[in-house]
């Protein structure tokens, strides 16, 4: 009687020698050619706009109502995360307009709130041609915490968001 071959037979030995053979022809048959083709790829180039200007500290000077619109616009932020602390930023204005914003402080919500903030001045024109770098400081301070009002640190009609240089 002749032996059978069956499938259901077959060993693991035998099951990872055939999807060893599957693959090894399935990547012969579609990496051979994909190689063959990386000999013509193009040049990339990456360009960008640096500013290179000294970094000033006299923001009010360029936008002198930035106390007004900082504390109208972070009241919202105020009442929701009721922190004390710190963010510092740096923008780029050119022209009036603000082209760049960076915030780094306290957490994450507050810097996206003093970004949108920021972004949202209105400075009107500058006096100086050219692109500037502003350096700056905002507080969020209680209003409530007599320590701080006596330390000089909050003004009358400010309740959360101080400009420092």
């Amino acid at each position: 009687m002749p032996i059978r071959y069956s499938i259901a037979q077959r060993t693991p030995l035998l099951n990872g020698l055939f999807a060893g053979l599957a693959c090894a022809l399935t990547l012969a048959l579609t990496a051979g050619p994909a190689l063959a083709q990386t000999a013509g790829l193009d040049r990339v180039e990456i360009s960008g706009h640096v500013i290179e200007a000294p970094a000033r500290y006299d923001v009010r000077a360029s936008c002198n109502a930035i106390d007004r619109q900082l504390q109208d616009s972070l009241q919202t932020t105020w009442d929701r995360e009721r922190r004390t602390g710190q963010v510092k930023v740096q923008l780029v204005m050119d022209g009036g307009n603000i082209t760049a914003v960076q915030a780094e402080g306290m957490s994450s919500s507050i810097e996206r709130s003093v970004r949108h903030a920021i972004n949202d001045l209105d400075c009107g024109q500058q006096a100086s041609a050219g692109p500037q770098i502003y350096r700056f400081r905002i507080d969020f301070l209680d209003p409530d915490d007599r320590s701080q009002r006596t330390a000089g640190l909050t003004r009358a009609g400010y309740r959360i968001a101080l400009l420092n240089d």
